[in-house]
């Protein structure tokens, strides 16, 4: 069994690739990893080396590679993994255009080769945007907010990219990823977990946006990796990954201190003096997990103390 990795230098993508070597060491699998590493870089990837042969990385922009180049590369792999693209809520806020544009380039770059291939199960990284505030299971309607608040783009291209997929006719999968945090993440693109834990190990003030009353969940990425392996062979359906357990950003920053014994302070920040007034927030996002869990047996492991601690 070989796996492409597109993306696969990325935070989630290096976490999966050292799970499916660990998972079958003693078969020979093989990986192939895309990425243009604008959000990585090659140091990292210097780990997988002792895999020697079995692991192969190649630097390229998926939104430009030669066709028939992507398509020798793929006929060698059975699963294709689909994590590239453009992410974070600092990174939307900056640059709505070139996220809106790059997701939906690579979408109409991607989705006719993976035609072509036909046979080659696909899964696809979306996102826990497109729920807006809720409610969080897989049926219910998507709820994109209004084109005045630009944050809502990088949901339509993911969402657009869903509705692309289904209407082909290769095997696929989609997963919408919900806050997936973990030991070397970095506290870039407006990552809030990260950041907290950087600003505690350094002790300075932990800089909340609004009040903190907003809720999230937070996913552990060996849960979300195991996760993202378990449902590999499964065909035609959308999962939710992430984890039930609710905490506000105000517990969350108090809890980042207690654990890490920190003497960081908590700072309030209006949220419209960081983020333009074409953002807008999320209040609520915890995602409902029943169908993976019904699926698989998927249960995450690691609950929000056990992930602060291994990011300390």
């Amino acid at each position: 069994m070989n796996y492409l990795i597109l993306g696969g230098a990325g935070f989630i993508g290096q976490n999966l690739t050292e799970a499916l070597f660990k998972k079958f060491r003693k078969e020979q699998t093989g990986i192939t990893v895309i990425d243009n590493l604008k959000t990585s870089n090659r140091e990292s990837l210097e780990k997988f080396k002792h895999y020697k042969n079995l692991y192969r990385f190649i630097e390229a922009d998926l939104t430009t590679i030669d066709d028939q180049e992507f398509l020798k590369i793929a006929r060698k792999h059975h699963k294709i993994y689909h994590l590239a693209g453009s992410v974070g809520v600092e990174h939307i806020d900056k640059d709505p255009s070139g996220t809106l544009f790059n997701n939906l380039a690579l979408a109409n770059k991607l989705i006719p080769l993976f035609q072509q291939l036909r046979n080659r199960n696909v899964t696809f990284a979306s996102t826990s945007e497109i729920y807006g505030n809720g409610p969080f299971n897989e049926e219910d309607d998507a709820r994109i907010g209004p084109s005045s608040k630009l944050r809502w783009g990088y949901a339509s291209a993911k969402l657009t990219t869903e509705f692309m997929i289904r209407a082909s006719s290769f095997p696929y999968n989609i997963v919408r990823l919900f806050n997936v945090v973990g030991p070397g993440q970095l506290p870039d693109y407006g990552m809030v977990l990260p950041r907290f834990i950087n600003a505690a190990k350094k002790n300075e003030d932990l800089i909340v946006y609004g009040d903190g009353s907003q809720v999230r969940s937070f996913c552990h990425v060996d849960d979300a990796v195991d996760a993202l392996i378990g449902i590999a062979d499964i065909e035609g359906e959308l999962f939710n990954i992430g984890n039930e357990q609710p905490i506000t950003i105000k517990q969350l920053a108090e809890r980042v201190i207690e654990l890490s014994g920190s003497s960081s302070k908590i700072v309030y920040i209006p949220y419209e003096q960081v983020f333009s007034k074409q953002h807008g927030d999320i209040l609520h996002r915890v995602p409902d997990i029943a169908k993976i869990k019904n699926a698989i047996g998927y249960e995450p492991k690691k609950n929000l103390d056990d992930i602060i601690k291994d990011m300390l």
